[in-house]
């Protein structure tokens, strides 16, 4: 029985994040248009540089098995053009691994994000899509989020980021929940492949939200992931001060947890509660 909460109205983006919760959405669409995308619906991926590589290959997965087409959309800095926040298209091949994107949203805004100045999801996913959409000659358009019904304090949240844009919801709208989420890709011939099955390195592997037990187990897995962090909170070609100088002021700074577990080996319990602060990126 197909659910119609999931017949999406052109022009449409389906915002695809490289998790399980997008693609089960993604699935469902599909579902619900007889297996297929109708014309003016599009499957969206903004990619930071800063995924994991599992995430990268599951969207790649999703395509070939699915037969859909995903548009993978990268932000770019253009200071000399008359656009000086525009996109490019690429794909799994090309596209960033080492956080270009992001690194070229830092030097535009000469700060970093911080917990009180989220502006990284603003424009590097949200604002990127939205950019693609007019380029399509849409002036209007619905974007399809994967917020579930067991995220009410999040979908109560949710606004568009401009006039032109509608959000929606359908997984809330059709009570979906994590354990929906969570049966079906049981239950699939492909899945999302994050080491130790550890949604810590979903989304940007390092990012500043994450709590700070979910950072520490990340680097003790993969320390080589915090060098772009390390990098960025050295810069000196930032015009920012204060708290624009670090993604964080209440805790040590990326290099400083790196070493602190060279040298102490495990100094967060992953057992705590999580400390991590909710932002726009979707599963």
């Amino acid at each position: 029985m197909i659910n119609i909460n999931y017949e999406m109205t052109a022009p449409c983006l389906i915002a695809v994040s490289g998790g399980r919760t997008s693609g089960f959405m993604l699935r469902q669409i599909l579902d619900a248009h007889g297996g297929s995308l109708p014309n003016g619906v599009h499957a969206v991926f903004n990619n930071t540089g800063l995924e994991h590589e599992s995430s990268l290959l599951f969207l790649r997965d999703m395509s070939i098995h699915w037969g859909v087409h995903i548009h993978w959309l990268e932000y770019r800095h253009a200071p000399d053009a008359d656009k000086k926040h525009t996109y490019v298209e690429v794909n799994f091949q090309s596209a960033s691994r080492n956080g270009e994107p992001f690194t070229q949203l830092i030097t535009a805004k000469q700060m970093l994000p911080n917990p009180m100045t989220r502006f990284c999801t603003a424009e590097l996913k949200i604002r990127t899509s939205n950019r693609w959409a007019k380029d399509q000659g849409y002036d209007e358009w619905h974007r399809a989020v994967g917020l579930r019904w067991d995220e009410p304090r999040r979908v109560s949240k949710l606004k568009g980021d401009i006039k032109s844009e509608m959000v929606l919801c359908p997984m809330s709208d059709a009570k979906h929940t994590l354990d929906d989420v969570t049966d079906f890709w049981n239950n699939h011939p492909f899945d999302l492949n994050l080491p130790g099955n550890d949604n810590a390195f979903g989304n940007c592997s390092l990012c500043f939200l994450k709590g700070k037990h979910k950072i520490a187990k990340v680097i003790r897995s993969r320390p080589d992931l915090a060098d772009w962090w390390i990098e960025q909170e050295s810069r000196t070609d930032l015009g920012a001060t204060g708290d624009g100088r670090t993604f964080r002021i209440d805790r040590p700074t990326y290099s400083q947890i790196r070493t602190q577990l060279d040298k102490q080996g495990n100094m967060f319990n992953d057992a705590i509660e999580d400390d991590t602060l909710p932002c726009n990126c979707t599963d």
